[in-house]
């Protein structure tokens, strides 16, 4: 499943410094287990790869994934892809 970066904050709720320059970039989530580093790779950045500290605690909700980590908390949107017809 595709995601779109919607927030990467630190701990306090400010802006992480990666937030400006990931935001809106488009990745697949490979592994997001508590205790597991958090793994995804970016869909349009020739597969570069975004490795965190260890996963705390994930909430997933309608359309959106939250995951909170050691250092950081990183908000996920599904993509939304529209159809043909539309």
């Amino acid at each position: 499943m595709i995601y779109v970066i919607e927030s990467i904050r630190q701990k306090d709720g400010t802006p992480h410094e990666r937030e400006a320059r990931r935001i809106c970039r488009r990745v697949e989530i490979v592994n997001c287990r508590v205790g597991e580093s958090m793994i995804c790779v970016y869909i349009d950045n020739g597969g570069a790869v975004l490795h965190t500290s260890m996963v705390i605690d994930v909430l997933t909700g309608e359309g959106t994934l939250v995951v909170w980590t050691q250092n950081t908390e990183y908000t996920f949107v599904k993509e939304v892809i529209a159809s043909a017809a539309e």
